[in-house]
């Protein structure tokens, strides 16, 4: 994803929440805790210490990246839990998964789920994160899973879990179909 804003909505009362590729959209803090959803914002960079205040006006949550976000060189994410925390931020942990190119066969997606795992739950200890706590993988291609992206997943997932973590998926809602059964057609 670019670095524009995009607007995240977690309820709390259901087991899945969704991201858009919009602007924000204002909702009361007020209003949210009353709905039982929260409203919360994912930028690539970080939006910088002065804006906190204004956002926080109209977001619960923000995205934390752990490592380089997608289209990033750099993580400025990177030691800014603590400012986000004293503004009253709670927090999405997102790590950016690997791209389909970059996985060569199942063994390989193994190994290099594993290691970005390991990575994921370094990164989250190393900012302040205590297990039991959720880390997302954003997996910026969706669709149908090839089987190299399905082990890389279940890799990923099994080494957050291992390391006392939860695992989530932070990824966009394609329909598709599987082995020619259900889904549907995305169109933008």
């Amino acid at each position: 994803m670019c670095s524009f804003w995009r607007r995240s909505v977690f309820h709390a009362a259901s087991p899945y929440w969704t991201r858009e590729s919009r602007h924000p959209v204002t909702i009361p803090i007020e209003r949210q805790r009353k709905s039982r959803s929260y409203l919360g914002f994912d930028r690539n960079t970080y939006p910088g210490d002065a804006a906190l205040g204004t956002l926080r006006k109209t977001f619960s949550f923000a995205g934390y990246w752990l490592n380089i976000p997608p289209g990033e060189t750099a993580n400025s994410w990177r030691g800014k839990r603590e400012i986000l925390n004293s503004q009253g931020f709670g927090f999405l942990l997102l790590f950016n998964g690997r791209l389909y190119k970059d996985l060569k066969s199942v063994v390989d997606a193994k190994k290099i789920g594993a290691r970005d795992a390991a990575a994921a739950v370094a990164s989250a200890k190393r900012e302040g994160f205590t297990g039991g706590a959720i880390i997302f993988l954003d997996q910026e291609q969706g669709g149908h899973m090839l089987p190299e992206q399905r082990a890389y997943l279940h890799a990923w997932m099994d080494g957050i879990i291992a390391d006392g973590f939860r695992a989530g998926i932070y990824c966009s809602g394609i329909p598709a179909t599987e082995n020619g059964q259900g889904g549907g057609s995305y169109r933008e």
